[in-house]
Formats: structure tokens, C-alpha cells, sequence
């Protein structure tokens, strides 16, 4: 990350921070930052609104799941 893009991050949740209310909670902050994190389509694409977030293929959640349960297995 160059120095420019944290200056962006920093500028932008100063601006959520700024937009927030007083009484504001952690999980508030916590959730503004999640949106801001969130991935954007691009530029060319559309109007700047969030991404639908990518499926995984079945063959892939199947052996992510594998992958978890041995390793709880092992505890």
C-alpha cells in the first residue's frame, strides 16, 4: 500500500467517524469500517455500489469444510 492510498484509508474513516453520532458504539465503528472495506465495482462498471460478494464452488466449500474439521478434529 503506498503512502497515498493510507492517506485515503485514514482520511476516509475520519470522514465515518465524523458521520457517525456521539453516542456511537464500537460495533457502529466496527460496521462502518466493514463498509468501507467492502469491495466496490469498478469505476467503468457501474455507479460505484457494492459487489455482490463471490460464490465459492461447491467442490471448494466441500473441501474447505474437510480442511476444518480435521483441524477441529486434531485439537
Amino acid at each position: 500500500m503506498t503512502n497515498a492510498e493510507k492517506a485515503n484509508v485514514k482520511a476516509a474513516v475520519r470522514a465515518l467517524l465524523d458521520r457517525l453520532p456521539d453516542d456511537c458504539t464500537f460495533a457502529d465503528v466496527q460496521r462502518g469500517i466493514a463498509v468501507l472495506m467492502w469491495p466496490h465495482k469498478s469505476q467503468g462498471q457501474g455507479d460505484g455500489s457494492l459487489k455482490p460478494p463471490e460464490r465459492l464452488a461447491p467442490e471448494e466449500v466441500k473441501r474447505r469444510l474437510r480442511e476444518w474439521l480435521k483441524s477441529e478434529k486434531d485439537k
